[in-house]
């Protein structure tokens, strides 16, 4: 099976309150390494992936590449040869949503005679730094069995459903709640024709399974990871 990574570094990370792309900040204090480059040395040490995308702001190409760089484990750039997947930086839309659409695309101009089209694609927030092989795994043997996946677990507070009061009107069965993480993962070909629907259909969706689930059919759960948490403040970091 032939598996494609869409990583989502798009964002302009508003909420991190510092000139610095959160995806851009140094991790786990040795030198060179950052968020994104530490998410995808997680991707690359998995030897599962042909082809990684990586959507970044517009003209953002060289900064990003420029990270990457600092991170002597990251294989230098242009990748080449057939022990490497292919790398593709693509610009992101106004929305997440815009931006994976924009990712899939890629994903469809890159695949043709010797490269072979992605059978599955995962997505996954460069935001989210301790993601782990066994996830990664996990994920594509669920995909291979459902067709759709995502990773999560189960919350360690009570859930309660509010109205716009602040009245609790339903009282959640915790066992039954799934919060979910990244990577999701899909079959490429008709996720790309969901996210094409869903462009075009007035609704903003939170992420991919929700389109999966509009316009193709059930998503399924597997065993995420209570340590493959997102980067949202800076001190998250800690």
């Amino acid at each position: 099976m032939v598996n494609a990574l869409i990583l989502t570094a798009a964002g302009s990370s508003s909420r991190m309150g510092g000139p610095v792309k959160k995806e851009y900040l140094p991790f786990s204090g040795e030198s060179g390494v950052s968020v994104i480059s530490a998410c995808l040395h997680a991707f690359l040490s998995t030897s599962l992936f042909s082809l990684i995308v990586i959507t970044v702001p517009e003209g953002g190409e060289a900064e990003a590449r420029e990270v990457l760089a600092r991170d002597n484990r990251i294989p230098p750039l242009p990748w080449e040869g057939v022990d490497v997947p292919r790398l593709v930086f693509v610009p992101g839309g106004n929305t997440r949503q815009a931006s994976i659409l924009r990712g899939l695309g890629a994903i469809e101009s890159s695949g043709g005679p010797g490269n072979g089209r992605p059978q599955t694609v995962l997505v996954h927030d460069a935001a989210r730094p301790w993601i782990t092989g066994a996830v990664i795994r996990r994920v594509l043997d669920a995909v291979a069995l459902h067709g759709a996946a995502v990773p999560g677990v189960t919350p360690v507070d009570t859930q309660k459903e509010i109205d716009e009061t602040g009245r609790i009107v339903r009282h959640l069965e915790r066992a039954r709640l799934s919060a979910v993480q990244t990577p999701q993962g899909f079959r490429f070909g008709e996720l790309l024709e969901a996210h094409r629907q869903a462009a075009s259909d007035g609704r903003e969706y939170t992420d991919d399974t929700e389109i999966w689930g509009r316009y193709v059919g059930d998503v399924y759960a597997c065993e995420g990871d209570p340590a493959n948490r997102k980067i949202t403040y800076r001190e998250d970091l800690r």
